[in-house]
């Protein structure tokens, strides 16, 4: 009796190599979307980092031009504005409830004078207040407050600068 082996792989191979190929490209599609999370933040923050040296700048001319008086006119402007290049996520100047923003794109919302992040996905940052899936900056004064009335009066309180603040404290959740 001549015994023959046959040639190549068996189904059983095939279907094991199959549903190890499908193993290792769910594991990158995982490894992706972490990857994906991650840029976003890093996007935001590099935005950020950009929009305060802008307004750092701006402070500084002032501090050298003895005229820091002059960084009232910025309060609640647009911190775009600073920038030699917005970048291709800022989607310009909106106003009232700003319903259908595109995500991941910048906007300044004249209403509030708020600069507007609108997050890819809402659920990746737990805020107390605002809007679900938004966050949002505000171009404040900042400034001694003599007489402790908790709002600028230029005979009284003395400027020192202008900051880029989050209006609604916000924390970006881990994968």
């Amino acid at each position: 009796m001549i015994i023959s082996r046959q040639k190549g792989a068996s189904q059983l191979e095939l279907v094991l190599v199959i549903a190890l190929i499908l193993v290792f490209i769910a594991a990158l599609l995982r490894e992706f979307q972490l990857f994906y999370e991650e840029a976003e933040q890093v996007q935001v923050q590099v935005m950020l980092d950009g929009l305060n040296i802008s307004v750092n700048s701006l402070v500084t001319e002032h501090i050298v031009a003895g005229d820091l008086s002059k960084l009232t006119r910025y309060q609640g402007s647009n911190p775009m504005v600073l920038l030699a290049r917005k970048g291709l996520n800022y989607g310009g100047e909106v106003s009232g409830s700003m319903l259908k923003l595109e995500p991941a794109k910048w906007y300044f919302n004249t209403s509030t004078q708020h600069l507007v992040y609108q997050l890819r996905d809402p659920l990746k940052v737990t805020q107390q207040e605002g809007k679900r899936g938004q966050l949002n900056f505000h171009l404040n004064l900042k400034y001694q407050d003599v007489n402790q009335n908790q709002r600028y009066d230029s005979s009284v309180d003395r400027v020192f600068g202008l900051a880029l603040e989050p209006v609604y404290p916000y924390q970006w959740v881990k994968s």
